[in-house]
């Protein structure tokens, strides 16, 4: 089935999803450029992901599909939606130790006191 005809299934809230979910990733990668994120819906959550920190984290802290959901209160608005999405993209950035901007090819690393599969405050 080509994307075209999965677009036309989908309900009409589902591709205002969509539409939201694509620019925040243009919006991320404008602020953050050559980093790779990953963003979708599931059941109305928007969540965000940085593939390299993703796979660090399944490799180094046996934490499967790292990310962040968007509060609820940020989807109350295209304009909070994205700029919840670039604070909390930046914010993941920094908490592995990589600099907002353009990625250089550094790689994650996590903080000292994380312990495998610590959990409190993430999707």
């Amino acid at each position: 089935m080509d994307v075209g005809a999965e677009l036309d299934l989908m309900e009409p809230h589902e591709t205002s999803y969509l539409d939201l979910a694509l620019e925040i990733s243009h919006q991320l990668e404008k602020h953050y450029p050559n980093h790779k994120w990953i963003v979708s819906f599931q059941g109305g959550a928007l969540i965000v992901r940085h593939a390299l920190i993703n796979a660090y984290a399944a490799e180094k802290l046996k934490r499967e599909g790292f990310g962040f959901v968007l509060p609820a209160t940020a989807n109350s608005s295209r304009r909070n939606a994205v700029k919840a999405a670039i604070e909390g993209g930046g914010a993941m950035l920094e908490l592995f130790h990589m600099k907002r901007g353009a990625w250089l090819g550094e790689e994650p690393t996590a903080p000292n006191d994380w312990l495998p599969k610590q959990d409190a405050g993430f999707a």
